[in-house]
């Protein structure tokens, strides 16, 4: 179970980790610490879960004679795909949406989150009191990480539903004992402004679209400003905004200076995972007791953690009790950080590069969305950081050059747009290496879809077929 945060006034350099012991815990320190816990978990996993042992068995693995890192390499993995067939086959056989894997007795599961159901039919994810006590715990590590003490006043603008981050992080919240302000993400702008004038916020929590739609619609349809709202912080989640610098940039400035923490999590084991610091150098991974962190190639074999290194991150939760996924695949590629930052915390840094599932195919070329966005921002200061690109059709190869959508800055001159528009495809073709059509958009005409928890949509199909 989970400490109680330090009161205001305590020693803040104390109040930087609120596990200090384990979340310092690294090289064989740590390897030795997680080896403990995934022996253990692999043998539970095992002996309670059919599932696990029939996959176990039909992969050539034994538990029972688990060695070590070199055994574990041969362990199958976990995808969504087989996450929402397992789900499927329990509520037709077992009567019950956690699926075949789930590991502990269903009546033991006293929550239930959701994934969006975006891509596909949503699935759901259990949590036991033990599984919600891990994940109490680490939303305490990341509040400590970003200097707030019980009593602090937190604006929760999450969608307030099934999703993961959203009342799971409200839960843990209240039980830490801060003063949470559950608006949710879904209440209409006049109301988002009223509140927050009304209750100071020390602190809110969304995601970086819903941020910025939030600076640019308070002053539209209220007499206020968001600066004008006192928020110190802002912790964004669900999307890789918060790791773009010009991203970051626009996000402070609307909120009068705020300091901007960027948080992630790790499906199958807990949320959250991680979070930025003040150096924005990376997102401090903070729960590598509780969640392995694996780094595959391309042909899916392990990578040292090592400073500098690339490729597909895997996640396996140590702990969890409910669902437990072994080896699981989300899809994110990712770069890891070794080395010391400047903030002195300690664990290794991570940051997204884009996603396999959303990537594109031009030419021969893997192009991720959140690439090309990164790159837009960062080439003009007359752009903003929203872009679409267009497809027409559903597969993932894209015939060049690509259209792209990239929304203006208000005010920006018609004579100089021809120009930007070549300057913009020459920064996507010369850092991405794919040939881009821009397209310049008017901010009051541009669209921007989102999904069920609010991310955005940086892709578009259009159907041209005329049906």
């Amino acid at each position: 179970m989970a400490l109680p945060l330090r009161k205001a006034g305590e020693n803040m350099m104390q109040a930087n980790l609120h596990q200090p012991e384990l979340e310092h815990l690294a090289g064989e320190a740590l390897r030795d610490h997680q080896l403990v816990k995934l022996r253990a978990q692999l043998l539970r996993v095992y002996r309670d879960s059919p599932y696990y042992r029939d996959k176990f068995d039909a992969a050539g693995v034994d538990p029972l004679r688990f060695q070590g890192w070199e055994d574990y390499a041969r362990y199958p993995f976990f995808d969504k795909e087989e996450e929402r067939l397992s789900q499927e086959r329990s509520r037709e056989v077992m009567g019950h949406p956690f699926g075949m894997h789930v590991t502990c007795d269903v009546r033991d599961i006293n929550r239930v989150s959701a994934s969006s159901g975006t891509t596909g039919a949503p699935t759901y994810i259990g949590y036991t009191e033990n599984d919600r006590a891990v994940s109490q715990d680490h939303v305490a590590r990341m509040m400590a990480r970003a200097g707030l003490v019980r009593g602090d006043r937190v604006l929760f603008a999450g969608v307030m539903s099934m999703w993961i981050v959203g009342i799971p992080a409200v839960d843990a919240l209240l039980n830490l004992g801060f003063c949470v302000i559950p608006i949710g993400g879904l209440a209409t702008t006049e109301r988002f402004a009223q509140t927050a004038i009304d209750t100071r916020p020390d602190m809110m929590m969304c995601t970086p679209s819903y941020a910025l739609h939030l600076i640019k619609s308070v002053p539209q349809k209220t007499r206020w400003r968001t600066e004008e709202f006192g928020i110190r912080k802002l912790i964004v989640f669900g999307e890789p905004g918060g790791g773009i610098p010009e991203i970051r940039e626009q996000l402070s400035a609307g909120f009068g200076g705020a300091e901007i923490y960027d948080m992630s999590g790790g499906t199958g084991c807990t949320n959250p995972l991680g979070l930025s610091c003040e150096a924005h150098n990376g997102i401090h991974v903070f729960g590598n007791d509780n969640a392995l962190m694996e780094i595959l190639d391309q042909e899916l074999n392990p990578l040292p953690i090592e400073n500098g290194v690339e490729g597909e991150v895997v996640f396996t939760g140590l702990v969890k009790e409910c669902q437990p996924l072994i080896r699981w695949r989300d899809k994110d590629l990712i770069r890891v950080f070794t080395d010391p930052c400047p903030c002195r915390r300690p664990g290794p840094r991570i940051e997204f590069r884009g996603r396999i599932d959303d990537m594109l195919l031009v030419k021969g070329v893997n192009v991720f969305p959140n690439a090309v966005r990164d790159v837009v921002a960062a080439s003009s200061d007359l752009v903003g950081g929203d872009i679409q690109i267009l497809r027409y059709s559903a597969s993932a190869v894209v015939e060049a050059p690509v259209d792209v959508e990239i929304c203006l800055k208000p005010g920006v001159a018609v004579e100089t747009r021809a120009r930007l528009a070549q300057e913009l495809e020459a920064a996507i073709q010369n850092k991405l290496r794919f040939r881009a059509r821009v397209h310049l958009v008017e901010p009051g005409d541009f669209s921007m879809e989102y999904g069920a928890t609010g991310k955005a949509k940086l892709v578009r199909t259009i159907d041209r077929s005329g049906a």
